[in-house]
């Protein structure tokens, strides 16, 4: 593989020169960087902090994933709209891939000791890194593309196959300029600090557009209308990249030579010249800076923290029945509040709601009356009821960290049960992303079905803290941030799910005969789940908590 990946590099020496960077420089960087790479099997799919999941098993995936694409070929009629949906589900996933797993490459500071003091010239430095992601993508484009290239083949012959795989680079390298655009265009506008927050909470939003495309796109694509309509061209379409490489092909392809396509065609082969020589010879200058400021963190102070404080009337004490409780409230809270891997582990799964909403309910836009008469179906107020499922999370991510050795302040305070350490920074969780989820579920409810719900969501929100709380106690979860994420347990993270799956068809009955019983009798339920809570509370406080 990455003597495939150096033989291409060679055949584009003539366009490297022309896009203004150093051969032999570039060159030499891409040997050293794919060399370290294949060395060490890089993979999107780490787990445990182990390399058992290759790269070439990712492709392996993305393989099959490419059946769902030519399937999208072989149901939609019009070939021009069957390769704008194709090349787009292509693009979304290797943009996707750029910000989630290569934008470390592109800012990579690790080696800036050896780079930056050399003669290198910015746009080679900048080119080299383009490059090397291309070589990613590229391959994963081609793990994409070889199940609808050979669909194209079949129906529309041996130019359609060849064009296909010319658009097939075009949209990589189309999706890595503009993904490396935006970034460096970003970057000139914001700081260091701001920038990888703003990277972050774009990757959490591009994590929740794929599950979404995953659960939307194939009941999109089984509709009728769009199986036998044809694709009109708008002035809108020639903003859209996926259609200027559909263009591309259907030149070829069907050969009608409408103004529209060779439009779409010609700006498929400017962008991809014209945009890389645009950025490397007039954008690499704030490469190195950005390269300056991933090396030394920059903290930002925020200001007026005295008067946020009391603005939130100190809610932790309300709660807490400890000052060391207290402290491990405020403690998450910062942490959580500035731990990127921690919002992209977890905020992704509050964003799903919202798409197994639109799944589970299929609300008619075109019509408020017809979506609310939908809502008001006794089985989604149970789906409401699986939703809060998903604000505990964050309960699962609060043991892990990037700096465990950060440990030492709860082995040095004079603290004598840590567990109120825990307890309080499981209640800052649930305050934090439980919360919400319910506050909004309390307003539907009534709005949607009346009072007469709300017993059966109050006792299933206890429901679900309580089990929260005895999978904590059962898992024997450590102290906050005192783990290394890497050696987080899959498995283990696995077999707390399926049991808390299992647990919440458990909650769902109960609140299902709930909504039966006297109203007393869930008053009555509702006090023995709160006196078990305490009591589960108690004993995570109680327990001993071994500090290594």
């Amino acid at each position: 593989m990455e003597k495939v990946a150096l033989f291409i590099i060679k055949l584009l020496k003539h366009p490297i020169i022309l896009w203004g960077g150093d051969y032999r420089q570039v060159e030499a960087i891409l040997r050293t960087k794919l060399s370290m790479d294949f060395r060490r099997s890089p993979s999107m799919f780490h787990a445990s902090g182990k390399s058992d999941k290759t790269f070439v098993f990712q492709l392996f995936i993305l393989l099959i994933f490419g059946l769902f694409i030519a399937l999208g070929f072989t149901s939609i009629q019009n070939l021009m709209l069957g390769l704008t949906i194709g090349f787009t589900i292509m693009m979304v996933m290797l943009g996707s891939s750029v910000i989630t797993e290569f934008s470390s490459v592109l800012f990579d500071h690790r080696d800036n000791q050896i780079l930056l003091v050399r003669p290198i010239s910015n746009r080679s430095l900048l080119l080299s890194r383009l490059l090397h992601i291309q070589v990613y993508i590229g391959f994963m484009a081609v793990a994409l593309a070889i199940i609808p290239s050979i669909m194209i083949a079949y129906k529309h012959g041996v130019i359609a196959f060849i064009v296909y795989w010319i658009a097939v680079g075009l949209c990589a390298w189309i999706t890595l300029l503009l993904t490396s655009f935006f970034y460096i265009l970003l970057s000139k506008v914001v700081s260091g600090e701001r920038f990888k927050d703003i990277i972050s909470y774009f990757q959490i939003f591009m994590a929740i557009l794929m599950f979404g495309g995953y659960q939307l796109m194939p009941r999109f694509m089984e509709n009728d209308a769009i199986k036998n309509t044809t694709m009109d061209i708008h002035w809108w379409t020639y903003l859209i990249p996926p259609a200027w490489v559909a263009g591309f092909v259907d030149v070829f392809t069907t050969r009608t030579f409408s103004l529209e396509i060779i439009i779409l065609a010609v700006l498929a082969l400017v962008v991809s010249v014209g945009g890389a020589i645009f950025l490397v010879r007039n954008m690499s200058g704030s490469f190195e800076n950005v390269l300056s400021e991933g090396a030394a963190e920059k903290v930002e102070v925020e200001k007026k923290v005295e008067s946020k404080e009391k603005r939130r009337f100190k809610i932790y004490d309300l709660f807490c029945v400890s000052e060391t409780e207290k402290s491990g409230w405020k403690f998450s809270m910062a942490i959580t509040k500035r731990d990127r891997k921690f919002k992209q582990a977890v905020y992704p799964s509050i964003g799903m709601i919202i798409v197994l909403a639109v799944v589970m309910i299929k609300p008619d836009f075109s019509s408020f009356a017809a979506t609310m008469q939908k809502l008001s179906d006794n089985k989604n107020f149970f789906f409401f009821l699986f939703c809060c499922f998903f604000g505990t999370t964050a309960l699962t991510q609060l043991p892990y960290t990037d700096t465990p050795d950060g440990a030492w302040i709860f082995r040095a305070l004079p603290i004598e049960k840590h567990g109120h350490i825990l307890t309080g920074a499981i209640k800052a969780m649930l305050f934090k992303f439980l919360m919400p989820i319910l506050v909004i579920l309390f307003i539907v409810t009534m709005s949607i079905w009346g009072v007469e719900k709300l017993q059966g969501l109050l006792i299933g929100s206890m429901m679900i803290i309580l089990i929260n709380l005895y999978t904590i106690i059962f898992m024997k979860m450590a102290l906050p941030f005192t783990q290394v994420r890497d050696m987080q347990q899959k498995s283990a993270n696995m077999a707390r799910m399926f049991l808390l799956m299992f647990l919440m068809g458990i909650t769902i009955g109960l609140v299902y005969l709930s909504l039966m019983m006297n109203v007393w009798i869930s008053v009555a339920i509702c006090v023995v789940l709160f006196f078990a809570i305490i009591n589960a509370f108690s004993q995570i406080r109680n327990k001993g908590y071994i500090l290594s």
